[in-house]
């Protein structure tokens, strides 16, 4: 039987790359949790930054798992760390490439084969990322709090040093010019 952790990862990746891969047209289907909803609104802020990076693998006509595996092996390589924002990144990629672009769909729906090799390509994907989180980085995703971690680190957009330098920024720039009166009142 799997774990709470597993369980949420499969749906997890599952809801998201299923998601990204609907047809054009189609409502997007709800999120099937809290987790899901912020990884569907991260990736999206992360596709429309880099926007003209993402664009050039939207309807990839070749073989998609095998793109996000070379990827993946490139994100990772000399044993990089994972962090919450690389994992994104990189869901972000896959989400892209299993993205169907219009034209392509009205393509697909005269033939049902290829349909089915999109959702191929969809679980198969599903199945690397899974496989990767599970083996490779489990004990980095158990440390940083599993996916209520990942919640909590992109529901807090700016970092406690950054809070931090503007608030001393804020005191010396009010510092500086009461200081500067003061001297000046008393000469």
């Amino acid at each position: 039987m799997d774990d709470l952790l597993q369980g949420r990862t499969r749906l997890l990746l599952t809801d998201y790359i299923l998601s990204c891969a609907r047809e054009p047209g189609t409502p997007e289907p709800p999120p099937t949790s809290v987790e899901a909803a912020m990884l569907r609104s991260v990736t999206r802020q992360i596709q429309q930054k880099h926007r003209g990076f993402f664009s050039s693998f939207r309807d990839y006509q070749g073989n998609r798992p095998e793109l996000v595996k070379q990827l993946v092996g490139k994100f990772f390589s000399n044993d990089q760390d994972l962090t919450w924002d690389r994992l994104a990144a990189l869901l972000a990629f896959a989400g892209t490439v299993v993205t169907q672009s219009p034209c392509r769909t009205i393509k697909q729906r005269r033939d049902l084969r290829s349909r089915l090799l999109v959702d191929q390509d969809c679980y198969l994907t599903v199945n690397l990322l899974y496989n990767l989180l599970m083996g490779r980085y489990r004990s980095w995703l158990e440390a940083h709090g599993g996916w209520d971690g990942f919640c909590r680190f992109f529901r807090n957009p700016l970092p406690p040093d950054f809070w931090r330098r503007l608030l001393i920024w804020g005191f010396l720039s009010c510092l500086f010019p009461t200081a500067i009166f003061y001297i000046w009142k008393h000469l």
